[in-house]
């Protein structure tokens, strides 16, 4: 009996060698299977203590959209036509349009404006008119080396600060204003001539047809208030 106890003892310590190999070769096998070099890209973050935390090792990456540049948003905006303070609602007078005054610089008259003055084709830098981008229909400002000296309306709703506009009649204006209208210049216009010394070389014209009605208007300083027509000689 001592004999075979002896003998399964001496056999039982190889199995269990083989038994251990054998776990420890599965081990390796499965580790193997469940690693994928293509795949297993995550990086883990570990904690003070040594331990990863599960947020910090689910974190996701942020995309983030590039900040729009200064240049973008001066070129964008340079697309949208800026709105001009000249509008149908302003009034002509001795003084000018609106924000607009007779003796302006062109670089003040755009300033006043807000928006840019167009040159109208013909003329030249000495004489020459201008029309205001995206402004009120049949303006057109009137610049003499580079100074605003006169403003005509040839069309649109646009009136003198007392009312009168194209459409009005000669007669209206003469009763409005009495001895201040006198006829001229030329033979179908008449005009408004003011008796106080800072507008007495202003004058406001109101062309009218032979009906006397107003077919346009405009307002200015002497002499290039008196033709029709500036910039044609």
């Amino acid at each position: 009996m001592h004999q075979l106890d002896s003998r399964i003892g001496g056999t039982a310590a190889p199995w269990r060698v083989i038994a251990a190999a054998t776990a420890t070769a599965l081990l390796v096998s499965a580790c193997g299977l469940l690693s994928n070099d293509d795949t297993d890209a995550t990086t883990v973050t570990v904690a003070a203590d040594g331990a990863m935390t599960d947020a910090e090792a689910d974190v996701p990456a942020v995309a983030t959209t590039p900040p729009t540049t200064a240049a973008a948003d001066d070129e964008a905006a340079s697309d949208e036509a800026a709105v001009p303070d000249v509008t149908v609602e302003s009034k002509l007078s001795t003084a000018g349009l609106g924000p607009v005054q007779i003796g302006h610089s062109l670089d003040d008259a755009r300033t006043a404006v807000g928006a840019l003055l167009i040159a109208v084709p013909g003329g030249s830098d000495a004489c020459r008119y201008y029309t205001v981008q995206n402004g009120p229909e049949g303006v057109r400002f009137l610049a003499v080396d580079a100074e605003i000296v006169r403003v005509d309306i040839e069309a649109g709703p646009i009136t003198t600060v007392s009312g009168y506009g194209i459409g009005s009649t000669r007669s209206e204006i003469v009763e409005a204003f009495g001895d201040r209208i006198e006829d001229g210049p030329g033979l179908s216009a008449i005009q408004y001539v003011p008796v106080d010394a800072p507008d007495i070389d202003k004058r406001v014209v109101w062309e009218v047809d032979e009906d006397g009605s107003v077919i346009s208007l405009r307002a200015g300083r002497v002499p290039h208030i008196e033709p029709r027509m500036a910039c044609t000689g």
